[in-house]
C-alpha cells in the first residue's frame, strides 16, 4: 500500500512536470507564429517618430497598391513606387517580424535615388495582406516569388533585385535559393540560421533550449506546418554566385551582427559587408547613418555594376 502511493505521487508529479513542459513549448510556439503584430497605424506612427519625411515621400512616390492571391490562398498587399515603366530595373523590398512595408520605405527611397522602381509588399498575418500565423521565412519566401512572378507578368523581362529586414532578410537569402531571376540580393539585420536563433533567445528569457525548444518546435509544426530546421539562410548562400550586400547594426540586441559577418564570410560570390557603428540597434542602421548607409549601399551596387 505505501509503495502503491509513493508510485502514485510519481506519477503525479511526472505527468505535471510533462503537462508544464507542453504548456511551456505551446505558450513560445503560439508566440512565434502568432506574435502580436503592429497595426498600420501603429507602424506608421512608429515611422513618423523615426524620420516623418519617408512617409510623406511614400504618399509623393506611390504609383499603384492592390492585393495579389498566395499559392496558399490568401491575399498580399502590393504596393508600387514605380515612377519610370520604361525602367527595367526593380527592387523587391521585405520587411521585419511584426512590423509592415512601412519599415521597407527608407531602403525603398534609396534604391530610387539609385534609379530603381520599387515594390513594397506586407508579409502573411502582416499588414493588410491574409494569413494565419507568421514562418519567419519558411511560407514567405513563397509569397516572395509570388510577388517576383507578379512584377515579370506586369512588366516584362526586367532586371530584379530583392532587399529584406530581419525577417524579411531570412525571407529573400531563401527565395533567391532557387529563383535565377533575382540578380542581387541585400540583406539587412538578418538572422543565419532561425533555430540558432530560437535557442539563444530561449536562453535570454531564462528557459532552458534543450528542454524547451523540441516541444516548441514541435508544437510549431502542428500549428503551421513549418520545418523551421530549414530556415537557414546561412544555408542558403552555398552554390550561390549573385552579389550579396550584409548590413547590421552594432549595437542590435536581438539579433547579433556577428550573424551578418559568418554570413558574409561564408559566401563564396560577390558580395559587401557594412556594419553601421552610430546608434544601430536591431533593424535601425539607417536612421543615424542615413549617408554612410546610402555611400555603402551605392558602392556595392557600382561595384557589381548593378547601377
Amino acid at each position: 500500500m505505501i509503495d502503491l502511493e509513493w508510485y502514485g505521487y510519481v506519477i503525479i508529479i511526472v505527468v505535471f512536470i510533462l503537462l508544464f513542459w507542453m504548456y511551456i513549448g505551446l505558450y513560445v510556439a503560439m508566440e512565434i507564429v502568432t506574435p502580436s503584430v503592429k497595426t498600420l497605424n501603429q507602424t506608421e506612427v512608429e515611422e513618423a517618430s523615426r524620420d516623418e519625411s519617408l512617409l510623406l515621400y511614400l504618399r509623393e512616390n506611390l504609383t499603384n497598391q492592390y492585393q495579389i492571391k498566395s499559392i496558399y490562398g490568401y491575399m498580399l498587399q502590393v504596393y508600387e513606387m514605380v515612377k519610370d515603366p520604361e525602367n527595367n530595373k526593380f527592387v523587391v523590398i521585405a520587411h521585419g517580424y511584426t512590423y509592415s512595408h512601412h519599415g521597407a520605405i527608407k531602403y525603398g527611397k534609396m534604391m530610387m535615388d539609385l534609379g530603381y522602381n520599387v515594390i513594397l509588399y506586407d508579409h502573411r498575418f502582416h499588414g493588410l495582406s491574409g494569413g494565419k500565423n507568421t514562418t519567419l521565412g519558411y511560407y514567405e519566401k513563397d509569397d516572395l516569388k509570388t510577388v517576383i512572378d507578379h512584377v515579370y507578368q506586369t512588366y516584362g523581362d526586367v532586371f530584379l533585385g530583392t532587399y529584406g529586414e530581419s525577417m524579411g532578410s531570412a525571407t529573400v537569402l531563401l527565395e533567391q535559393q532557387n529563383d535565377p531571376r533575382v540578380r542581387f540580393v541585400v540583406s539587412d539585420a538578418g538572422f543565419k540560421d532561425l533555430s540558432s536563433l530560437i535557442r539563444y533567445r530561449l536562453k535570454v528569457k531564462g528557459l532552458f533550449p534543450l528542454l524547451v525548444f523540441p516541444m516548441t518546435k514541435l508544437f510549431i509544426y502542428f500549428i503551421s506546418k513549418a520545418k523551421f530546421n530549414q530556415v537557414s539562410p546561412i544555408e542558403a548562400l552555398k552554390n550561390q554566385t549573385i552579389p550579396m550586400m550584409f548590413v547590421h547594426g552594432e549595437q542590435d540586441d536581438f539579433i547579433g551582427y556577428q550573424d551578418s559577418i559568418d554570413m558574409f564570410e561564408s559566401y563564396q560570390g560577390p558580395k559587401h559587408l557594412y556594419i553601421a557603428k552610430k546608434e544601430a540597434y536591431h533593424a535601425r542602421s539607417y536612421y543615424a547613418n542615413k549617408e554612410e548607409y546610402f555611400n555603402e549601399l551605392s558602392q556595392f551596387l557600382s561595384q557589381y555594376e548593378l547601377i
